[in-house]
């Protein structure tokens, strides 16, 4: 079978939809910052931002420090023992405990750069 240019094109754009599409469904399931928790604010409510706390996490990448600034829009779960995400909230975030943050927009350019959070999923400890 001989295919004209037409189909050809017609083809290539149709598998370039495809694996865009695929990169756009699972870009989100990644987090953006992957690391363990050194300390904690909690109660420091700002009305400018929303903010209602800051979480500072070591990033297992780059080993550098990050404070993530948590919303009254960010949405905080924790994995329970069957891999499940149950909702909780500010005051389950521990120091030494691992989390996943998925953010908004990008991070300042401070010094520890700061960045607003979407969800943070509190990762059940490894056995």
């Amino acid at each position: 079978m001989k295919l004209n240019p037409i189909q050809m094109l017609v083809i290539l754009v149709i598998l370039a939809g495809i694996v865009y599409g695929t990169y756009s469904a699972t870009i989100d399931q990644m987090p953006d910052i992957t690391g363990v928790v050194v300390g904690n604010t909690t109660n420091n409510s700002n009305l400018t931002n929303n903010s209602i706390g800051t979480v500072y996490v070591q990033d297992k990448n780059d080993a550098t420090n990050t404070s993530v600034i948590i919303t009254t829009n960010t949405k905080i779960y924790r994995e329970n023992s069957e891999n499940q995400q149950v909702e909780t909230n500010m005051k389950d975030l521990k120091k030494g405990f691992t989390i996943e943050v998925h953010t908004i927009g990008d991070a300042t350019n401070t010094i520890p750069p700061q960045i607003v959070a979407e969800r943070i999923i509190i990762k059940r400890p490894s056995k």
